[in-house]
C-alpha cells in the first residue's frame, strides 16, 4: 500500500471514529473534533507519554480559558490581554516542551473556551467542557488509528517563541471581529484564525498557498453539504461521504507533496464547514455563515503570521 493511500485510509478511519462519538453526544460544535482529527492525523503519537501529554494539553488549554473568563468575567479590557498572552506564549511554551499536536490541542482548547464564554458568558463552563470532550475524542481517535496504520512521516516543526505574538494577536482580533459581526459563528472564526496563525506543518513561506487551499476547501464543503441534503440527510451516507472526501484530500497531500500545505488547509476548512450534521432546515444557511466565519478567520490568521 502506498503512503498516500495509507494516509487517506488513516484519516478516513479517524474521522469516522470521531464522528461516531461526537454525533450521538450532540456536542454544540462538532467541527472541533473533526478539525482536530484532521490537524493531528499526520503527527505520530509515539507511546503513552505522548498521548497523555496531548490529553493534558487539551485540558490545560480549556482550563486556562476558563480561568481567564472567571478572573475577568465582565472586563474585556483585562480578559483580552490575558487571552493574548495565554494563546500566544502558552501555545509556544507547550510546543517547546511537548509536541506540535499538544500545541494544537492547547490552542484549540483555550480558543474555543474563551470564544464561547466571551460572547455568551452563561455558556462558558458547559459548552467549554463539551468542546474539551470533542478535542479529547480527536486525540483518542488519532492515536488509535495511528497505532492501526503507523505513520512514517516525521513530525512537523512546532511554532517557536517568535510566533507567539502572531498567534495571540490573531486570537484576539478574531474574537473582537466575531463578537461584532458574526456572533453566531464566533468559535469558528477564532479557531480558524488561531489554527491558521499556528502554521503547523507548512512553514511561514506557504501562507498564500494555504489561503488558496482554504478557499478550495470551503467551496468543496458547500458542494458536499448540498449533495448530502439532496440524498435525504441520511446519517450513514453523510458519514461515509465525509470520511471519503477528507481521505481524498489527505491522499492529495501525500501524492503531491509540493502542494501539501494547500491540501492540508483545504482539509482543515472542509472539516470546519462540512461538519454541519444533517439538519435540512439550516444546511445552506449554516454553510454560508460558516464560509464567512472561516474566510474571516483565515484572513486574520494569515495577516498576523
Amino acid at each position: 500500500m502506498s503512503e498516500p493511500t495509507r494516509n487517506a485510509l488513516r484519516l478516513g478511519l479517524a474521522v469516522s471514529l470521531t464522528a461516531l462519538v461526537v454525533g450521538p453526544l450532540h456536542v454544540p460544535q462538532p467541527f472541533l473534533a473533526v478539525l482536530a482529527t484532521q490537524l493531528l492525523i499526520a503527527i505520530p503519537c509515539h507511546g503513552a507519554a505522548v498521548f497523555l501529554s496531548r490529553i493534558a494539553s487539551a485540558a490545560a488549554g480549556s482550563l486556562a480559558g476558563l480561568a481567564i473568563l472567571s478572573f475577568a468575567p465582565d472586563s474585556p479590557w483585562l480578559s483580552l490581554p490575558l487571552f493574548f498572552g495565554a494563546a500566544g506564549w502558552g501555545t509556544a511554551f507547550v510546543a517547546r516542551r511537548r509536541d506540535p499536536a499538544s500545541a494544537i490541542l492547547f490552542a484549540m482548547g483555550i480558543a474555543s473556551m474563551v470564544a464561547e464564554g466571551f460572547v455568551f458568558p452563561a455558556r462558558d463552563l458547559p459548552f467549554g467542557l463539551a468542546h474539551l470532550a470533542a478535542l479529547l475524542t480527536a486525540a483518542v481517535s488519532t492515536a488509535v488509528t495511528g497505532w492501526l496504520l503507523p505513520i512514517a512521516e516525521k513530525p512537523k516543526s512546532p511554532p517557536t517563541g517568535d510566533s507567539a505574538p502572531a498567534i495571540g494577536t490573531a486570537a484576539v482580533a478574531a474574537l473582537i471581529l466575531a463578537s461584532a459581526v458574526i456572533p453566531t459563528e464566533f468559535t469558528v472564526t477564532v479557531v480558524a484564525a488561531v489554527t491558521t496563525a499556528l502554521s503547523l506543518g507548512s512553514g511561514l513561506g506557504t501562507i498564500g498557498r494555504k489561503f488558496l487551499g482554504g478557499l478550495f476547501g470551503a467551496i468543496a464543503a458547500v458542494v458536499f453539504v448540498i449533495a448530502a441534503s439532496s440524498m435525504g440527510n441520511d446519517m450513514a451516507t453523510y458519514l461515509l461521504g465525509l470520511a471519503v472526501c477528507m481521505g481524498v484530500i489527505e491522499w492529495g497531500a501525500g501524492k503531491f507533496p509540493a502542494h501539501a500545505p494547500a491540501f492540508r488547509q483545504a482539509g482543515a476548512i472542509f472539516a470546519v464547514m462540512g461538519t454541519i450534521l444533517p439538519q435540512p432546515e439550516r444546511h445552506m444557511w449554516g454553510s454560508l455563515e460558516r464560509m464567512c466565519a472561516v474566510i474571516a478567520g483565515l484572513e486574520i490568521g494569515r495577516a498576523h503570521v
